[in-house]
């Protein structure tokens, strides 16, 4: 563990949009180059409130001692309650760079690096690590709108950005709302198409988009990892380079070890740094399948005890937005399943579902079920755990 120093943290400005993201790439490129710290804060936008922001000011924590070897001060999305402010190395933010880049990721070898579009927020680790690629690849992203909340995700500003890209590879990272918005587009699954590498994280893909994608043979692979770990370090179910993950043999909790995991934690306040030494533990459960892939089947705090049997929230959304008929869900506590979509439409398919989680999860899991116009959701495009719980629960 390299020793802490007294450094100054300058915490970088992040205005929503393209401006955002060529904000960040420089800051970034700097602070790779210099050694410097990079630590990315939001302009208040549709996606960040002022609360969110300070919120995560108070994470970074920038009057607090950073170890010498960080070179990145990043904050966890808070989706279960308030962010955490994660120190990074610059060899972990590159560990998988050119694992990705190479086009190992979708099980190709690729003759030049590729041009990335950066479609997510620079000030999470799954933007963050767009950056890093793209200062690998030796080229700037090129940055939709959209990005922190400048403006709505749009599938043509998708297309139109697909388009610019001449005679190199592109490569993009999207969440799963914004693949199954492109899907659902004519121009955005026409670009999809032209996309080299596509890589899918932020939380679970949706059954039927994974199987339009196979049918539209797009180069899809799906991640997992946190800002802990420097983003995506498991792709498709297998480890990244020199990764490796263990599950506990009583409750299936998923640890990585590995390059990219991060220094580890900020101090809250005055109180003291939590290093990680290359290892974190989660908060996710999951099972190795029989070709050796890790499937992740949800969140421990997302077990709930029912009659005595211990019923997963998650593996009742992954069914529930497995309809056509439903275009987000969360399962709160109580077994209420919140649903965004058509009431006629969802009513029509309300028997198949309740009849599929009877079959795969058995009688008891079926939920009680309520239609809403939306549900929030988190800059980072991961639902809002916290705020949907305390508004529904």
């Amino acid at each position: 563990m390299a020793d802490s120093s007294i450094r100054v943290i300058e915490p970088t400005k992040i205005p929503p949009g393209s401006a955002g993201v060529a904000t960040a790439f420089k800051a970034l490129s700097e602070a790779l180059a210099n050694n410097q710290v990079f630590a990315p804060i939001p302009q208040q936008s549709r996606h960040y409130s002022t609360h969110q922001i300070q919120a995560i000011q108070e994470a970074i924590n920038p009057s607090a001692p950073c170890h010498g070897d960080t070179v990145a001060i990043l904050t966890t999305s808070g989706s279960t309650g308030n962010p955490r402010g994660v120190e990074l190395s610059a060899s972990q933010l590159s560990a998988m760079n050119d694992f990705v880049n190479s086009g190992a990721v979708i099980g190709v070898q690729l003759d030049a690096p590729p041009r990335w579009i950066c479609a997510l927020p620079v000030t999470s680790a799954g933007g963050v690590n767009v950056l890093t690629r793209s200062i690998s690849a030796g080229s700037p992203p090129i940055a939709l709108e959209s990005v922190a909340g400048g403006s709505t995700f749009d599938p043509d500003e998708f297309a139109n950005s697909v388009a610019k890209i001449r005679n190199e590879p592109v490569f993009v990272s999207l969440v799963s709302t914004q693949l199954r918005r492109l899907l659902n587009s004519q121009n955005g699954a026409r670009a999809l198409r032209h996309c080299t590498a596509i890589l899918i994280g932020g939380g679970p893909t949706h059954t039927t988009d994974f199987l339009q994608a196979q049918e539209l043979g797009l180069p899809v692979s799906y991640t997992y990892g946190m800002t802990e770990t420097s983003g995506g370090c498991v792709f498709s179910g297998k480890s990244g380079p020199g990764t490796d993950f263990t599950l506990d043999p009583v409750d299936s909790r998923i640890t990585i070890h590995g390059p990219s995991v991060a220094v580890g934690y900020r101090p809250i306040g005055q109180g003291d740094f939590t290093p990680f030494d290359s290892t974190f533990t989660t908060d996710d459960f999951g099972v190795v399948d029989l070709i050796g892939q890790l499937e992740i089947l949800g969140r421990l705090d997302d077990i709930v005890l029912v009659n005595g049997v211990n019923i997963s929230r998650t593996a009742i959304g992954k069914i529930i937005e497995g309809s056509p008929a439903v275009q987000s869900c969360f399962v709160l506590p109580n077994l209420t399943a919140l649903i965004v979509g058509s009431p006629v439409e969802f009513e029509e398919a309300s028997a198949n579902i309740r009849n599929q989680i009877a079959r795969e999860l058995g009688p008891i899991a079926i939920p009680t079920f309520r239609v809403v116009t939306q549900l929030p959701i988190l800059p980072n495009g991961k639902l809002d755990r916290v705020t949907i719980t305390n508004l529904y629960g």
